[in-house]
């Protein structure tokens, strides 16, 4: 889940505001060159006041403008923007990207913001399928009806029998493979929104140093949570950012956790046998990133006490393990290599490489 569905969600939490009295647009399919994928959205509400993005500020003012008819309105819009001719597009937008961006503009559904606030609150995953498309077939169905998908299981639904029984093969594939598709068939064109749980990062150690690290996480919408037996250090003055503090020293950790494949770890206690045992436990834990903060040297001592203790690590478990913790940039104050670690992280998390995009061959996104 990323921030700006957050800060739509705690936006629907602060008084509750009338959701008639805003636009919500939804980026629902690219084609070619985009600078925002689908599942992009941006809210507007009856002021003109914008929370998130749709594109990187080339579409906001004009969508801006069509948002204030579906204001007032209350028709639900398809709209596309396509700009692959090398001429200036018919909205003088004179983007200079080449690709074809539709986007839907609706009064936000409090069910849609509902189910988003659970699923980050559990931190699950969840699947929204949305109708942008429709047929002749179909006369029952606006756009814009949905179906939402908690835990596999139909929980909101506007859509006949026959189209469910239709959607659900694809839904599962959806679901199974962890990313969102288009989909045409005989009822209409669908958009089948796989929404991720949230990242999960957990910080051991409170120093100074672990301060930007958990700013920077929580500025990308992760859900952060910060690890120290020092009640002086872990505390909310310290880290006002941090969704959770917990005091606890290494040997509580099964207690106290709960970790799964979403799971990011970093280890900056500074001290040696407290990183050493947080180690271990997290190497037979279901983390899905490790990262240790100091010299492979010490990382690599570590290891071999605990071989020597008779602890067995195997190959799967030390490849999820990051020591010296980082991307080489050069970082050398607390915010740069708080920079590269989080970068670290997100590239271990979209199974990238972390390398320069000019080098890249094809998209620079995982389609």
């Amino acid at each position: 889940m990323n921030k700006e569905l957050l800060e739509i969600i705690k936006y629907f939490e602060c008084a509750r505001p009338d959701s008639t009295k805003t636009v919500l647009a939804t980026v629902v399919d690219v084609q070619g060159s985009s600078y925002r994928l689908p599942g992009a959205r941006m809210l507007i509400d009856e002021n003109g006041e914008m929370l998130g993005t749709v594109s990187g500020g080339c579409l906001e003012a004009d969508v801006l403008e069509r948002a204030s008819r579906v204001l007032q309105t209350g028709t639900t819009e398809i709209f596309t923007y396509d700009t692959t001719s090398h001429a200036d597009s018919v909205f003088s937008l004179n983007m200079g990207c080449r690709g074809v961006i539709r986007i839907l503009l609706e009064r936000p559904s409090l069910d849609f913001i509902d189910f988003c606030r659970r699923l980050y609150q559990t931190r699950h995953s969840g699947l929204v399928v949305t109708l942008i498309g429709t047929k002749e077939t179909v006369n029952d169905c606006k756009i814009g009806a949905r179906m939402i998908f908690d835990d596999g299981k139909p929980i909101t639904n506007q859509f006949s029998p026959a189209i469910v029984e239709n959607l659900l093969p694809d839904c599962l594939i959806v679901s199974q493979k962890k990313k969102s598709k288009l989909l045409k068939n005989d009822f209409g064109e669908f958009f089948l929104e796989f929404i991720p749980s949230s990242v999960s990062l957990i910080i051991f150690g409170a120093g100074a140093d672990a301060i930007p690290v958990a700013e920077t996480a929580k500025n990308l919408g992760w859900h952060t949570a910060i690890i120290d037996h020092r009640a002086a250090f872990a505390n909310k003055e310290r880290f006002p950012a941090a969704d959770e503090i917990i005091i606890t020293r290494a040997e509580n950790l099964n207690e106290k956790l709960t970790i799964d494949e979403n799971t990011a770890a970093v280890v900056m206690s500074h001290n040696y046998e407290h990183d050493k045992n947080i180690l271990r436990f997290l190497l037979n834990a279901n983390t899905r990133y490790i990262g240790a903060l100091g010299p492979k040297r010490r990382t690599e001592n570590i290891l071999s006490e605990w071989r020597e203790a008779g602890e067995t690590f195997s190959d799967k478990q030390l490849n999820k393990l990051y020591a010296p913790i980082g991307l080489d940039i050069g970082a050398d104050t607390p915010e740069s290599i708080a920079l590269s670690i989080i970068a670290e992280i997100k590239s271990v998390l979209t199974d990238r490489n972390g390398g320069f995009l000019r080098w890249r061959i094809g998209s620079i996104y995982n389609r």
